[in-house]
């Protein structure tokens, strides 16, 4: 199974690759237009909420267009902007929502969503991979 990484590093991808690569295969983008190139080939999406160290014009709002303004809940936008495509992957979003009901509406939004604690154990990630497979 392919997982499409979307995050503004790589420490994700390098440690999902590092501790599940024998079992998942991980690709990473770093912005929207690399996630949208790169999703053909994927069968699942697993989104950072965060991006700060992307360069503010790599940026982009619900629709795809550009938004400097957005990089700590582009997570969210990038996903709004795939799912405005027809990207209709399964996703989970590495995120620590404060608001209960507030995640559960990005849940029923942006379905197939599942919103993951950034604090999860490898375990548990694994386990829900391969409920994403």
């Amino acid at each position: 199974m392919n997982f499409l990484v979307c995050e503004d590093g790589s420490e994700y991808t390098e440690r999902f690759q590092r501790f599940l690569g024998g079992e998942f295969h991980f690709a990473r983008a770093g912005h929207f237009a690399e996630a949208l190139a790169l999703a053909p080939q994927a069968g699942a999406l697993l989104l950072d909420l965060d991006f700060h160290r992307t360069p503010r014009a790599l940026l982009v709002d619900e629709s795809g267009a550009p938004a400097a303004g957005c990089a700590e809940v582009q997570g969210i936008l990038l996903l709004r902007a795939l799912r405005s495509r027809g990207v209709r992957l399964p996703a989970l979003l590495f995120a620590d929502l404060d608001d209960p009901l507030r995640a559960a509406q990005l849940e029923k939004e942006l379905a197939p969503l599942q919103i993951v604690s950034s604090a999860e154990g490898l375990p548990q990630i694994a386990v829900l991979l391969r409920r994403v497979v």
